[in-house]
């Protein structure tokens, strides 16, 4: 597995985690508004939208620093302030598609 590909996992287990946070849950927003079911017992496959915007959103809503901030303001600056503003407003930024690949 390369290191691009655990990356990966790890944005993914972080954002399972700060999904399952009660302050998120209260949302009502069911998981496959950011994922794709692996299957019918799994509900967290692969992400539907950027691992880094939504680990940013994430966790913007439960109050704890976003490991992904600096690379997303790296790669598109100003975007995580605009997910962090957007949470801080009551608002749901749409988030980059992610295709399933």
């Amino acid at each position: 597995m390369g290191v691009k590909m655990e990356a990966k996992t790890d944005i993914g287990q972080r954002c399972r985690t700060l999904f399952e946070n009660p302050a998120v849950r209260a949302k009502g927003w069911r998981s496959n508004l950011f994922w794709r079911p692996e299957n019918s017992q799994n509900p967290y496959g692969s992400l539907r939208v950027d691992g880094e915007e939504l680990e940013v959103l994430l966790a913007a809503i439960v109050g704890v620093e976003a490991t992904c901030r600096p690379a997303l303001e790296q790669r598109h600056p100003g975007r995580a302030g605009f997910i962090e503003r957007s949470i801080a407003h009551g608002e749901l930024p749409l988030l980059t598609y992610q295709s399933d690949s």
